[in-house]
């Protein structure tokens, strides 16, 4: 067969493409299928119930919605926090000041530490008897030595823990792209700001935030599908608990797979939440379009 320039970026783009069919189209299509059967290991398809599973799901199940009402009070409090910080330490760490190149260097050490060395050391820290969070709280006198707080097994307190403890691992990366993106400003469009007498807040207003606003958009999706499809955190730290305070769909969808050998309820879980995410992210991107016109 002969290569011509036409075909030649195809075939280019044809390993890529066989390696994101095998990674991710084809295990979607498979679980897809296999949410459409009764199949209790994985092993077999069993019988074709078809929409039984959705049903059950969506009409019969408690806990699903549980679990659905916490991954969303999950993202959107992680995505406020991340965006406004990621926002307010990238313009920090564009000004000006001694040892900004070593702020900017440490300011991404969060984000590169192992999920599971994180998770031993936010338990250890906030460990109710041991933990230095309750010794600090302790000594400045504004906690009880003889009752001492539990962060992480108190039901109207753990999911902002967890929250907390999760931006703090991912603000650092929004605060690199939002940087990135301050870079690119052009400073001689501060200098004609200056001239005309522009405040520090309208040449935020009307200057910065129009050049960055894209990429606030590309960090505000990218953190609610990561944090959505979240699971090793909540999973090293609480497991869900308490009370399934903490329980999110992925963490959900281990459980019925893997713990409950319930694999096409499992499956119908990822189902939902894949067009969830792909209705949320087409709104998203035309509201996003619309803006840019």
């Amino acid at each position: 067969m002969k290569i011509t320039s036409k075909s030649l970026p195809y075939l280019l783009l044809l390993p890529t493409l066989i390696w994101v069919f095998m990674l991710v189209v084809y295990p979607f299509l498979s679980a897809a299928q296999l949410s459409f059967y009764s199949s209790k290991y994985g092993v077999t398809l069993g019988e074709f119930v078809g929409f039984k599973n959705f049903y059950k799901l969506l009409f019969e199940d408690d806990l699903f919605w549980i679990a659905f009402k916490n991954s969303i009070i999950w993202t959107v409090g992680n995505l406020a926090i991340q965006t406004v910080f990621g926002l307010g330490g990238a313009l920090l760490l564009n000004q000006k000041f001694r040892a900004r190149n070593a702020s900017r260097t440490l300011v991404i050490i969060p984000w590169v530490i192992p999920t599971v060395v994180i998770s031993l050391i936010w338990r250890w820290m906030l460990e109710p008897s041991m933990g230095i969070v309750n010794a600090i709280l302790t000594w400045v006198g504004i906690m009880n030595p003889n009752e001492p707080f539990l962060y992480l097994g108190s039901l109207s307190y753990a999911m902002p823990v967890m929250t907390i403890i999760n931006s703090w691992r991912f603000t650092p990366f929004a605060i690199v792209l939002i940087l990135a993106g301050l870079q690119t400003i052009p400073i001689e469009l501060y200098e004609s700001s200056d001239i005309d007498g522009a405040s520090g807040l309208q040449k935020f207003r009307f200057v910065t935030f129009p050049l960055i606003a894209p990429i606030l958009g590309f960090v505000g999706l990218f953190a609610f599908v990561w944090t959505f499809n979240m699971f090793d955190l909540i999973w090293l730290i609480t497991q869900g608990g308490p009370a399934d305070t903490t329980e999110t769909l992925p963490l959900l969808i281990y459980r019925r797979g893997f713990t409950q050998f319930k694999m096409s309820e499992a499956a119908a879980i990822s189902v939902i939440m894949f067009l969830f995410l792909a209705v949320f992210s087409i709104i998203y991107f035309r509201r996003m379009v619309r803006r840019s016109e």
